[in-house]
């Protein structure tokens, strides 16, 4: 291969870098960037289901649980499966970031239901007696309720 030829490939071999760098800054600047409104919310949606699942869980097994209907092991793991949920979501929630007023209203509204769902569910989780496990209940069906409601307002 003669110089000039050695010269060609190393031009090319350099467009071929510089494009896969922007194609990389490209993917890096999509991944990255804060969402827009309707991106936000769908976050704020897919956060406020999973609580809202991991609430209405901690009701099904309570209810369950005062009915001595599932073992205590079967418990166990539903209200820890539950809280795994709702700390994911919890996380989620907090990495969003707001694009404006509206959504930061939106979070405000959901981040104190989703730790009132972590609460709960370790309320429900370590109720020693039924007081205090249909108190658990009682408070995740509120919460639960208050979910729905947010997802329903928030189409």
């Amino acid at each position: 291969m003669g110089r000039k030829a050695g010269v060609k490939v190393i031009h090319r071999l350099m467009i071929a870098a510089a494009a896969a760098l922007l194609l990389w800054a490209g993917l890096a600047y999509q991944v990255s960037r804060p969402p827009d409104a309707s991106g936000y919310q769908r976050v704020v949606l897919q956060v406020a289901g999973t609580a809202h699942d991991a609430a209405a869980t901690g009701v099904l097994v309570g209810r369950q649980q005062l009915h001595r209907h599932v073992t205590d092991a079967f418990a166990t793991t539903a209200y820890d499966d539950a809280m795994k949920a709702v700390a994911g979501a919890e996380q989620k929630l907090a990495l969003a970031v707001a694009p404006d007023g509206t959504s930061a209203t939106l979070r405000d509204r959901l981040a104190p239901l989703v730790q009132a769902t972590a609460r709960e569910l370790s309320d429900a989780a370590g109720a020693g007696d039924d007081a205090t496990l249909g108190a658990a209940v009682a408070a995740l069906d509120g919460t639960a309720r208050q979910l729905d409601d947010l997802i329903e307002d928030n189409p």
